[in-house]
């Protein structure tokens, strides 16, 4: 079954906030942050926000500075 870029960001599976902020080693309220200003994707379900992991990799990768190759 195909699916467009918006159910392509959730394959990865999702992630709690609090595994969000343990991998990209942030403040509670930085992640929240950054959600509230549209910079990291999430998903709302009741009152639960979860985030795409590839959404976390794709956050990290655009901040990245520097020459990854080294």
């Amino acid at each position: 079954m195909a699916h467009g870029p918006t159910e392509a960001l959730v394959d990865d599976g999702l992630v709690k906030v609090s595994e969000a902020v343990a991998f990209l080693r942030l403040s509670r309220s930085t992640v929240y942050a950054l959600m509230d200003a549209g910079e990291l994707a999430y998903v709302r379900i009741g009152r639960a926000r979860r985030i795409p992991r590839r959404a976390l990799l794709h956050l990290a990768a655009v901040h990245l500075n520097g020459d990854a190759a080294g």
